[in-house]
């Protein structure tokens, strides 16, 4: 038996686990919920492999968690994150043909459940790994990952290969081996209120102040060079007829190379007001450098093509414009290699969902590779 037929022996305890924790729902900021979805995960984790995880409890989210597996000189760092964007009740778990529903499936509860399932083939089947697999599950990645970061960047450190288990593109499930990087940013204008039409002081308007930012920001975006900037929020004034003391613009930024991040926050922190009565205040930071396509991750990448023929697969890779924690890994220089998890669609969308009948392919897709890995 190989690890494709084990997995499709036991695909429906595959899915129940799926509906286990999926149902322990798990809110980025509602630290009750989501650490009762820990608990939850660590059970699991015990149940099906037999070993005890250790949780790093946090003040404002869920906790984290940390699992080995196995023991040897070299490392694989599994990531994951539990929390969703959902609040609770805003999405029920249920299934429809070939497809399951849920707050968290594809995004991405369903990939920490096939990866647990991959590693439990490789156990059953009496396949013995070389090196320590840590496995890390962390709480509020979905909120830019504030403390987890640090978890991961310090278990990471000494890692010399990272797998993420975030869900790949589309229904082909395309690998990720290269990530946009991001900056937020909120510039902030401050001016002075007065009647518009008795003492209109267009020069100490906060709004006039940010249109001639905006179209600053604008100009430093470089779409042929992977730069996009978005003005996504903008708020300020009080009344029609009341000049703006205040205004405040919310800015998100993506990059594909890590000197253009550097680039773009360099520029953003330099700016300066262009009216002669308005002050101006930035705040934000990178928050993640790009996972850049690099000769180790094309190997990795390589590596799981070949796993993909030995299983009659096709397995391509894209550029993923979105990030993930393993944009951290990758700024470490640590080879990574990320969309190894459930094949779905519908991330951060009412119609989010997994597609059930590709959970075995998808497990035994990265049982090869850990296995592989051993060579």
């Amino acid at each position: 038996m190989n690890a494709l037929q084990y997995l499709n022996e036991h695909q429906d305890q595959i899915l129940r686990d799926i509906e286990w924790i999926v149902k322990c729902e798990s809110p980025s900021r509602r630290k009750d919920l989501s650490d009762q979805c820990a608990d939850a995960i660590y059970q699991m984790f015990y149940e099906r492999l037999g070993v005890y995880g250790e949780a790093y409890e946090q003040e404002e989210t869920g906790k984290h968690l940390k699992f080995e597996i196995g023991r040897g000189d070299k490392t694989v760092v599994m990531l994951a994150h539990y929390d969703t964007v959902w609040e609770e009740g805003d999405l029920s778990y249920y299934i429809e043909g070939d497809k399951a529903y849920g707050p968290g499936t594809v995004d991405m509860k369903a990939g920490i459940v096939q990866s647990m399932w991959a590693i439990k083939a490789l156990q059953e089947l009496d396949v013995e790994l070389d090196y320590k697999i840590k496995f890390l599950v962390t709480a509020d990645e979905e909120i830019k990952s504030p403390t987890g970061q640090y978890l991961i960047k310090d278990e990471a450190k000494d890692a010399d290969v990272v797998l993420v288990v975030e869900p790949p593109t589309g229904y082909e499930g395309l690998i990720k081996t290269a990530r946009k990087g991001d900056a937020t940013y909120d510039i902030k204008a401050i001016g002075v209120a007065s009647h518009a039409g008795n003492d209109p002081k267009p020069q100490a308007n906060a709004i006039n102040e940010l249109a001639h930012q905006i179209v600053k920001l604008e100009n430093l975006a470089d779409l042929d060079n992977g730069t996009s900037i978005n003005v996504g929020v903008i708020q300020g004034g009080s009344k029609r007829n009341v000049t703006a003391a205040e205004a405040v613009i919310e800015v998100d930024c993506r990059f594909s190379k890590k000197e253009e991040a550097h680039r773009i926050d360099e520029a953003i922190q330099a700016f300066k007001p262009v009216l002669n009565e308005t002050q101006l205040v930035v705040e934000g930071e990178i928050g993640r450098y790009p996972m850049e396509r690099t000769e180790q991750t094309v190997e990795l990448y390589e590596m799981a093509k070949e796993v993909a023929i030995d299983l009659g697969q096709e397995l391509g890779e894209t550029f993923a414009g979105g990030v993930s924690d393993g944009n951290f890994t990758s700024a470490m220089g640590i080879p990574t290699l990320d969309g190894l998890g459930a094949i779905g669609d519908g991330l951060h969308a009412p119609h989010e969902h997994i597609v059930i009948n590709e959970l075995p392919r998808r497990g035994a897709l990265l049982a090869g590779v850990l296995e592989k890995l051993n060579r």
